[in-house]
């Protein structure tokens, strides 16, 4: 019986960087998931390779501003924080890119759930801190918005008071959507939060 040929682990074209992010860096990409770790290979062509024994922590994440971009960050016993997003090099979105990174952070946590990784802790979203800042600032910009649109109205007639609040509106309620799927919370590696994986 011929012997059957190596397995090759599956690579993923996803975007990623180490640690933070430099200003207007372009980001590294390439990142391949073995039986049990994961290797990477910088802009410079430099691999690196983890073990999945060493993952301390996984937090998935969405952030930006004008585009939304999701985030895996992935913290090592080292203190190395990989974070792999759904983005372009320049990090701006991509429809190709955001199904790669799908794919790559369904792949990651399928061995983990299945494996004796028990020492890793699944967390979504941001700090409690900043998620309550957030929801207390959109709230008074909501009220602001909605009471300058009613009191521009009153005192003028001008129906263009009812344009602010609409605006105001839409604006609260595009950026609280944001802030209600990162809401801080954990997770297990069998039950992904699909809020955080557009």
């Amino acid at each position: 019986m011929p012997a059957l040929p190596p397995r090759i682990p599956p690579s993923y074209d996803v975007c990623f960087y180490i640690n933070s992010r430099g200003f207007l860096r372009r980001l590294d990409q390439g990142i391949t998931l073995n039986a049990d770790s994961i290797a990477w290979t910088a802009a410079d062509g430099g691999t690196t390779e983890m073990a999945f024994g060493n993952i301390v922590a996984i937090n998935l994440k969405s952030s930006g501003s004008r585009v939304i971009v999701d985030q895996c960050a992935i913290t090592f016993a080292d203190n190395t924080v990989l974070t792999v997003v759904n983005s372009n090099p320049g990090g701006y979105g991509d429809r190709e890119r955001a199904a790669a990174y799908r794919d790559f952070v369904a792949a990651l946590h399928a061995p983990l759930a299945a494996g004796p990784y028990t020492g890793i802790r699944f967390t979504a979203g941001i700090s409690r801190d900043r998620y309550v800042a957030t929801l207390a600032l959109l709230a008074v910009l909501g009220l602001g918005f909605s009471l300058g649109g009613f009191a521009e109205f009153r005192m003028t007639g001008d129906w263009r008071g009812f344009g602010l609040i609409l605006l105001g509106g839409y604006f609260c309620w595009r950026h609280g959507r944001k802030a209600l799927a990162n809401a801080p919370r954990d997770y297990t590696p069998d039950r992904l939060p699909d809020a955080l994986l557009s």
